[in-house]
């Protein structure tokens, strides 16, 4: 892979990210970043962020240190590929996660299938994530936020009723989002048939790649390795 195509692809997928978190959080465009915060999620890594940095000074940090108190959100700061920065936030934050971005080019479509969930049935699909991600409190506010998006983000849930998946489509590629299964039904492929699933609809929508994002402190690289995934970057996490 050329360096300038690679470059290529990781501007496309910052881009799929950005435009994905923002239908399900609030954004502002700073000077050097751009900020998500989402009051009724307060406490999620990838809803509440500052990502995109372009510079980092004492004045950015502190103009989003107030966004995220403002609005009683944890601040979660994602670095992509800058030591420079790193270093600066070590002063006065520190290292939480590293996000790996992951993609796979589908070879051939296979007989998977999943159930859409339409407007009207986003409930369902919203019980299942806040199950699978043990956030039973935020269940009213995910299902507004499924709700309202519906038009734009593709909502799945797989045969049994026990996984859950949300589909972007963007720049070519096919983002995979909030992949979760109910606590008592996993390890049995349930997951794993979503992924599938969307490996089908990037090769049948003509699609370059299936793109996801997965957090080390998840424990899911190896699962997502088996599945023929491959890591195109990382960007490491801080926060205070």
């Amino acid at each position: 892979m050329s360096s300038a195509w690679n470059q290529d692809l990781v501007s496309r997928s910052e881009a799929v990210d950005l435009a994905f978190t923002g239908f399900w959080s609030n954004s502002l465009d700073l000077k050097c970043g751009t900020l998500f915060y989402n009051q009724n999620l307060p406490d999620d890594i990838f809803f509440n962020k500052l990502t995109k940095l372009t510079c980092l000074d004492d004045k950015t940090l502190d103009e989003s240190l107030c966004v995220f108190e403002k609005h009683h959100t944890r601040p979660y700061i994602y670095i992509l590929n800058n030591p420079e920065f790193e270093k600066k936030l070590k002063q006065n934050f520190k290292f939480y996660d590293t996000q790996h971005v992951l993609t796979k080019i589908p070879e051939s479509v296979t007989a998977t299938q999943a159930r859409k969930i339409s407007h009207d049935e986003s409930l369902l699909w919203s019980e299942i994530f806040c199950s699978a991600y043990d956030c039973h409190v935020w269940l009213a506010s995910v299902d507004a936020i499924v709700k309202k998006s519906s038009n734009s983000i593709e909502y799945y849930i797989d045969k049994s009723y026990s996984s859950c998946v949300a589909l972007y489509e963007s720049n070519s590629m096919l983002g995979l989002y909030c992949l979760g299964t109910v606590p008592n039904m996993r390890k049995k492929g349930f997951a794993a048939s979503l992924v599938e699933f969307a490996l089908n609809q990037t090769k049948l929508r003509n699609l370059e790649f299936l793109m996801l994002e997965t957090y080390g402190r998840d424990h899911l690289l190896d699962f997502y390795f088996k599945l023929g995934f491959k890591e195109i970057y990382q960007k490491n996490i801080y926060t205070i």
